[in-house]
């Protein structure tokens, strides 16, 4: 009995609910998004007219365009003044300016001693507090072979300046190149968006926790994870620019040399013939060391070759001779009339020797 007033007090909940809910259905999503709001009701219990909506709605839209036209304000204003009193340069220290630049080197060195060089690099990295981004490196010391490295180092951009006079006075520069990018502007529009979505997020939050019906809690949250998600992406971004401003780039390549090679600067004119002379006779060195060093190494497979070479000589010099002694024993027979003894006579020579042709010989043979 006790289960049976169970069910039919459950069933009749049931019936309330979806009776109430389909009260409230015939109601707009506007209407929806207007109770969640906590909208009063009319003395009388009835519900407010339309046009009382829409102006509640023009109301929450005028405050939000104005949050974020004073958010538009103070971030031109915070960028004129900057811009008023800016002085940047490309050495790699933003401390002076409240601009926001992103800073990138380009440098290609070369180094006598490529392990030390490679020491000091990564203990000034840590010195600074910055970081290797990537790392590779090529060659072989083991096997002579020049090793190289190319690296993408991150260091703060008020110590960057220190850092490229370290890697100019332990290494020979062969190029550099430096950039900068002024992102002030991106980077307060993205700020100001940032703080327009927050507003209207907490906004939403507030209208979720006064949501009476389905409809309007629907809306709200599907209207709440556009929002979150435009939020994250901006301030994703924003992460992104503040790690590349307050840590400057260099793409550092490191070769390692035996001899540095001369950085072009002016010469005078004998200077200029002793670089030449001391270039072409280094050339020349390096090139007599590697043809000595590719001799030695490929030596065994040399000896191989000229083995198989002089086998090669030899047994065509010994078909040459006996070539030779063959026509030589063959002219000495023609010459003494032997020559039945070295093969049988052709056609030719059976006419020489009867004065006849063949045909005339056959005949008188047959007369016989």
């Amino acid at each position: 009995m006790k289960k049976k007033m169970c069910v039919m007090l459950l069933a009749f909940s049931m019936a309330l609910c979806l009776g109430a809910c389909g009260a409230s259905g015939g109601k707009s999503s506007y209407d929806a998004a207007q109770s969640a709001s906590g909208a009063d009701t009319k003395a009388d219990g009835s519900a407010p007219q339309e046009s009382e909506y829409y102006e509640v709605e023009e109301e929450i839209a005028e405050n939000a365009s104005a949050d974020e036209a004073a958010t538009d304000d103070a971030g031109e204003l915070s960028t004129a003044q900057e811009e008023g009193t800016t002085d940047t340069t490309l050495s790699g220290n933003t401390a002076k300016t409240n601009e926001k630049i992103i800073y990138t080197y380009n440098y290609s060195v070369e180094t006598k001693t490529f392990d030390d060089f490679m020491k000091s690099v990564q203990q000034r990295v840590n010195e600074y507090g910055g970081y290797m981004e990537s790392s590779e490196i090529q060659g072989n010391e083991e096997m002579n072979i020049s090793r190289y490295a190319n690296l993408v180092i991150r260091v703060p951009a008020e110590k960057m300046h220190s850092f490229l006079e370290m890697v100019k006075n332990n290494s020979n520069v062969t190029y550099s190149n430096s950039s900068s990018e002024n992102v002030t502007l991106t980077y307060v529009d993205m700020q100001s968006h940032v703080e327009a979505l927050k507003t209207e997020q907490k906004s939403l939050m507030d209208m979720l926790e006064h949501a009476d019906t389905v409809e309007a809690i629907i809306t709200i949250q599907s209207r709440l994870t556009d929002v979150r998600y435009e939020l994250e992406s901006y301030e994703s971004q924003l992460r992104v620019y503040d790690n590349r401003i307050n840590y400057s780039t260099l793409y550092l390549d490191v070769n390692e040399v035996d001899r540095e090679s001369s950085v072009a600067t002016k010469l005078s004119y004998g200077e200029e013939i002793s670089q030449g002379l001391s270039d072409t006779l280094y050339g020349m060195g390096q090139g007599l060391r590697d043809f000595s060093i590719w001799l030695i190494v490929n030596l065994p497979i040399l000896l191989v070759l000229a083995v198989i070479i002089v086998i090669i000589v030899l047994i065509v010099r010994a078909m040459m001779k006996r070539s030779e002694r063959k026509n030589a024993d063959y002219i000495a027979a023609r010459k003494a009339g032997g020559a039945w003894s070295i093969g049988l006579p052709g056609k030719k020579e059976k006419e020489r020797e009867t004065g006849k042709p063949k045909n005339e010989q056959e005949s008188g043979e047959k007369k016989e």
